[in-house]
């Protein structure tokens, strides 16, 4: 299998989206937006009218009749695609690839995920369709009559409730949808656990716009970043779900300043300890005091758990 094609390269997507374009100052913002930092210098040469040029535009417009098609996935791609919907959660989201003569890159079953709650979700017929409903709810700003069983009661209750984000935790292995509750005369904002909502179903009821978005208070921490064994890489894919800006500061050390909210703490702790040396939070003391904690606690742990292996440990003589 050729995992990699030139045609897949930064190089020729851009020149897929500068064909599109049709003067001088969108080719050169474009380039330098999705470019690397040398692209725009690179490139430029190849977009003028000279012989060098790789005659693709006349007067900063493409001379193609019509517009590029989209590009062909590759096989790797396909084995991954065939790989991802093989993923209980993707019925959730999504409709099925017709790729059943792909062989999948991966099986789901080879990878055993650490740092994950045993309790999850179980994703069945009945689940996914409430995934799906709260999923169309969100996109079209719908309320639903929501019917809900906490673990804590034995009897459930119903809601109007209007969902206005939906959130899944990897630590858990869960979805929850967050929205807002009609509460007597007020709405109050809730966060609902979505395996113990039992029944979704569409109302017709309107709802005022002045208070459809959710007041939530960002937090942030600011860390320093050792960009060693693809350090840099793997962190900004591992905290994807975050907004972060990014510094940096010489030529393998970088300042990453993470958003979050408030009830993701304890997830986004156990992700940064995941770093060890190579991440290093400076700021605010409150998360430093504790990754501490954390790291006394762990190494209790570890000491008692030497304690009682020598303990139980026959003496021979």
């Amino acid at each position: 299998m050729e995992l990699f094609s030139e045609i897949n390269s930064l190089y020729y997507q851009l020149m897929t989206k500068i064909l599109q374009t049709v003067s001088l100052e969108q080719q050169q913002q474009l380039l330098e937006q999705n470019g690397f930092k040398e692209t725009p210098f690179e490139m430029a040469n190849y977009l003028k009218d000279s012989e060098e040029s790789w005659h693709l535009l006349k007067e900063h417009q493409s001379i193609l009749k019509k517009s590029p098609q989209p590009f062909p996935l590759t096989k790797l791609e396909k084995a991954w695609l065939a790989a991802i919907q093989r993923d209980p959660k993707f019925n959730c989201l999504g409709e099925d690839f017709d790729l059943e003569t792909i062989e999948p890159l991966f099986d789901w079953q080879d990878y055993h995920y650490f740092d994950q709650f045993v309790s999850e979700d179980r994703f069945e017929k009945n689940y996914i369709k409430i995934i799906q409903q709260l999923l169309e709810s969100i996109q079209e700003k719908k309320m639903v009559s929501l019917t809900y069983q906490s673990a804590k009661k034995r009897t459930s209750t119903e809601h109007l409730f209007l969902p206005l984000k939906l959130e899944y935790s990897t630590k858990n292995n869960k979805f929850r949808v967050l929205g807002r509750r009609k509460s007597n005369s007020s709405w109050k904002e809730v966060v609902f656990n979505c395996s113990n909502i039992q029944h979704v179903s569409p109302t017709k009821e309107s709802f005022p716009n002045d208070i459809v978005q959710m007041n939530t208070e960002l937090c942030y921490i600011v860390c320093e970043l050792k960009d060693e064994r693809s350090a840099l890489e793997r962190a900004t894919f591992h905290f994807s779900n975050y907004r972060k800006t990014l510094e940096r500061l010489d030529k393998s050390l970088y300042r990453m300043t993470i958003f979050y909210e408030k009830k993701d703490e304890t997830e986004l702790l156990i992700n940064v300890l995941s770093f060890g040396a190579r991440v290093k939070v400076i700021k605010p003391d409150h998360f430093v005091d504790l990754i501490k904690h954390r790291l006394l606690l762990q190494q209790h742990l570890i000491q008692k758990k030497s304690f009682i292996n020598k303990k139980n440990v026959p003496n021979i003589e």
